[in-house]
């Protein structure tokens, strides 16, 4: 009975929000057309949403529901990009509740008439759900305003296989009418787990993905009278180089968290109510051992200028490394830990200088408080019947 009225209360809450904020949108208009491609605005602008780590298994809490609506209703991107662990299927039982949990995810996201991408996360693959990367991109792609795709896919077999998928890049022109490449955005699929099990840790972005981002850059370059095409990355895992970021302190400093056998905070002149540092970064651990080439790649193609993960729930900084920026993004998940910074993060890409972009953290809270009373009753009714 609990499950049923949850069902119908999910259901009331979401019909409230969509008629309430039906004058912002036309839902009922034409859909975006399959690979529809990016431009600046009539401004000269770009806004782009990320949202990281929604990680919520088959059943989305409802007040999961009301914030990603509410995100994308009060923020009006051009583009929503999803940054990985966009589901849990770990906590799903079979490849149904994987398939219903990302529908949900999808269904509401789907209905601004927005433009959508993704890249996967470790936890986007679990092989117990029965759902393969492969298969979650069929349904990514199943969307009309999904304009990722499957792009690079990448295999590297140690003590076992593992498949990166989702690996490609969208072109943002100057204008709608224009033919000229202005900006980029890279979307790498950064994988689950080292493939090699007996050195451990997470995934990391394989020398096939790299070999294609190289000749892509190449080629926007060279169709750009051989000036880099300004361009950002967005992907799950925060790249090892964080290490180097960081600023290395004695132990016992105050707000310092332990990494990697040594203690950091953020750079010394961070602002600090813009970025915090509340445990340490999960990057893969490879560069214990040569081969992890991914930033200096990129560095050598001079093309990126910032890199924007998720994967570290409760952290959210931006910390530059030799020109790029290396971005953290906060979890807004209610299934995983998180704590009240939970939110998103909203860029800005202004034409007249691509190589720069702005960043604005939204807080859940703040993102919820024009809605106190639907908010109110999504948070008791997730007491009161947690699924």
């Amino acid at each position: 009975m609990k499950r049923i009225v949850s069902l119908l209360l999910a259901a009331v809450l979401l019909l409230s929000c969509v008629c309430i904020a039906g004058a912002d949108y036309d839902f009922q208009g034409p859909k975006w057309e399959k690979h529809r491609r990016l431009s600046f605005d009539e401004t000269g602008k770009l806004r782009i949403l990320q949202l990281a780590d929604v990680q919520d298994g088959a059943w989305l809490p409802s007040i999961a529901k009301l914030l990603l609506f509410e995100t994308v209703r009060k923020t009006k991107p051009d583009l929503i990009v999803l940054t990985g662990d966009n589901i849990d299927t770990y906590s799903c039982d079979n490849r149904r509740q994987a398939i219903f949990g990302l529908r949900q995810v999808m269904d509401i996201l789907n209905c601004f008439n927005i433009p959508i991408a993704a890249v996967f996360g470790n936890h986007d693959d679990d092989p117990e759900c029965g759902l393969s990367k492969l298969e979650q991109m069929d349904i990514y792609e199943s969307y009309p305003n999904f304009i990722g795709y499957r792009g690079v896919v990448a295999e590297k077999t140690v003590d076992k296989t593992v498949m990166n998928v989702g690996t490609y890049n969208l072109p943002v022109y100057a204008s709608k009418c224009s033919d000229e490449v202005a900006f980029n955005i890279w979307c790498f699929d950064s994988g689950d787990r080292n493939p090699d099990d007996s050195y451990g840790g997470y995934g990391y972005v394989f020398p096939e993905q790299l070999e294609w981002y190289k000749a892509q850059s190449d080629a926007l370059k060279a169709a750009n009278g051989g000036e880099p095409v300004p361009s950002i990355v967005f992907q799950h895992i925060i790249p090892p180089q964080i290490a180097e970021a960081l600023q290395e302190v004695p132990e016992g400093t105050p707000d310092a968290v332990r990494f990697s056998g040594k203690w950091y905070t953020l750079p010394e002149g961070t602002d600090l109510t813009k970025n915090h540092l509340h445990e340490a970064p999960c990057p893969p651990v490879t560069w214990f051992r040569p081969g992890y080439a991914e930033v200096e790649a990129m560095l050598a193609q001079g093309d990126v200028t910032a890199i924007f993960c998720g994967h570290d729930h409760i952290n959210a900084y931006s910390v530059p490394y030799k020109g790029i920026d290396l971005v953290c993004s906060p979890g807004i998940t209610y299934d995983s830990y998180n704590d009240e910074n939970r939110g998103v993060r909203l860029i800005t890409i202004d034409k007249s200088d691509p190589t720069a972009h702005e960043s604005e953290l939204l807080l859940a809270s703040d993102i919820l408080h024009s809605r106190p009373l639907l908010s109110f009753i999504a948070t008791i009714f997730e007491k009161i019947d947690p699924v």
